[in-house]
């Protein structure tokens, strides 16, 4: 159940606006007769290059480490755009509720390290990965870990919970074999690791409900 955007924690606000600033950002280009030129030189600049950790030069000082956290604000167009930000109004407050403002960047940022490291050992090489993803399948990692030691700690059963795991790991399976070019796995499964971890680390028997 999504919360409304009025409603929605000032963190989640926050990230949301980047993502959105950046977007709109690159699609003026199309309304003035740029083209796709600044989004090229957003991803070019922000993107997630496994090669810049690999000894490639990168285009500023910093630019290794800083990307870890620029392509989450980074999208490929105004869909990827769309589908990522339903997401993080789903889970972003799930997050909030759970460990407060205090506790959502750090959750994000390791989201993002994971999401950058695995993306790092094996995607090819040139080949960039922008997008709020890897954040949002660690946030869901981190959630459905919340969520198991819930429903465990109350005596209620797991099954409903695993369903919906299965639904959404069919799902992803399934984008992934039809777009194998386009949609990042290592930094969805680096992301979720992560959040898993985190969910693990942050647990401490606060019922989670409202996140199925």
């Amino acid at each position: 159940m999504l919360v409304p955007l009025s409603l929605q924690p000032k963190p989640v606000k926050a990230f949301l606006s980047a993502c959105v600033f950046f977007e709109v950002v690159a699609l003026a280009g199309l309304f003035m007769g740029m083209g796709a030129a600044p989004r090229n030189f957003l991803i070019a600049i922000g993107g997630f290059w496994p090669d810049l950790l690999k000894g490639a030069l990168p285009a500023f000082p910093g630019q290794p480490i800083l990307m870890f956290a620029t392509t989450a604000v980074l999208h490929g167009g105004p869909l990827h755009l769309f589908m990522n930000m339903v997401g993080l109004l789903w889970l972003g407050p799930l997050i909030v509720n759970r460990v407060g403002g205090a506790g959502f960047w750090p959750i994000a940022g390791l989201s993002a390290l994971g999401a950058g490291c695995l993306f790092a050992l094996f995607a090819d090489a040139g080949v960039p990965s922008v997008g709020a993803s890897g954040v949002l399948f660690g946030f869901l990692g981190t959630v459905a870990v919340w969520e198991v030691f819930d429903r465990h700690a109350a005596g209620e059963s797991l099954s409903p919970l695993v369903q919906q795991g299965g639904v959404l790991l069919v799902i992803n399976v399934t984008l992934v074999v039809a777009n194998p070019n386009t949609i990042a796995w290592e930094a969805h499964l680096g992301g979720f690791i992560a959040g898993v971890l985190c969910g693990l680390i942050t647990w401490r028997g606060h019922n989670t409900r409202g996140w199925i």
